[in-house]
């Protein structure tokens, strides 16, 4: 690409026209220029260098971007569906809220999670548009098999989650009861991505019993079960049931709801601090 006619494609954008579909750019050299909401549908940018370029809106479905550089771009909105980005630099690009339905993102260069992000400066707020849970679902698995390609575990857990959060959207539109066991798994770990929310979830979980039992004085002590207990003896004993230590100096009374009260946090302590573990292990070390 010479540089008159480099020259002449920035002339073009300058005067107005706002449809490149099809067109051959190949190897433009366009910088700072603003492309905002413009359609480049099909067209060929393999080897342009599109440097420092807005690019907020603009429709690049099935784009040939091979090799182009986009340092600094501004994607923002834009459209990458089905576009080839194959051995294109993305240093510093932001893609917030782009469509990456089916786009080829194989050996993309410099490309992690704070891409997604507004402005592309922190990690905060990271996200592809998701206007439609099915192809997120399959952008966001996309994502999740390039960051674990690269050794990128932690861009890897964000984009997990986010396909997991999208498959929850999808069973709770179509209304599939499968929607309430991913809903708990979300609140409970995050799909196994954020074991804080194990933590949390124990946490309330032993705290809830504890107001369970203090509210019906479920609770007695073994040996002087006419003995009045304090609050932190039921928070002791929804404690120990819930770790399944159970030394046996306060039980539940005779009753079966509050045995099955008992049995149930204890299930709900296995449970989660199997969960916990594993999260751990899911998160820290390599997949």
């Amino acid at each position: 690409m010479t540089e008159e006619r480099s020259a002449k494609i920035a002339s073009t954008i300058k005067d107005g026209k706002k449809n490149f579909s099809r067109a051959d750019l190949s190897g433009a050299e366009i910088f700072d220029a603003n492309l905002e909401g413009l359609e480049f549908v099909g067209a060929d940018l393999s080897n342009s260098d599109l440097t420092h370029c807005n690019l907020r809106g603009a429709d690049l479905t099935k784009a040939k971007l091979v090799k182009s550089r986009l340092w600094n771009a501004d994607l923002t909105g834009a459209n990458l569906s089905e576009a080839d980005l194959t051995g294109s630099d993305l240093s510093n690009a932001c893609l917030y809220n782009t469509k990456l339905w089916h786009a080829d993102i194989k050996d993309v260069k410099s490309l992690s999670m704070r891409n997604f992000s507004p402005g592309a400066k922190q990690n905060a707020g990271a996200k592809i548009d998701e206007s439609g849970p099915l192809s997120s679902e399959e952008s966001y698995r996309a994502l999740k098999n390039y960051f674990l390609y690269n050794g990128m575990y932690n861009d890897a857990s964000w984009a997990a989650f986010k396909e997991k959060t999208m498959e929850r959207m999808m069973l709770k539109k179509i209304r599939s009861w499968h929607y309430i066991p991913s809903l708990f798994m979300n609140i409970s770990c995050g799909y196994g991505e954020k074991p804080y929310r194990i933590v949390t979830s124990s946490l309330v979980t032993i705290f809830g019993f504890a107001a369970i039992f203090w509210s019906f004085r479920g609770i007695q002590n073994a040996l002087y079960p006419a003995c009045a207990l304090t609050w932190s003896d039921y928070l002791y004993y929804s404690a120990i049931t819930f770790t399944t230590v159970g030394y046996g100096d306060i039980i539940p009374k005779a009753s079966s709801f509050f045995r099955l009260m008992a049995a149930a946090e204890s299930f709900l302590g296995v449970f989660l601090t199997g969960l916990f573990i594993f999260t751990l292990a899911r998160k820290y070390s390599a997949r």
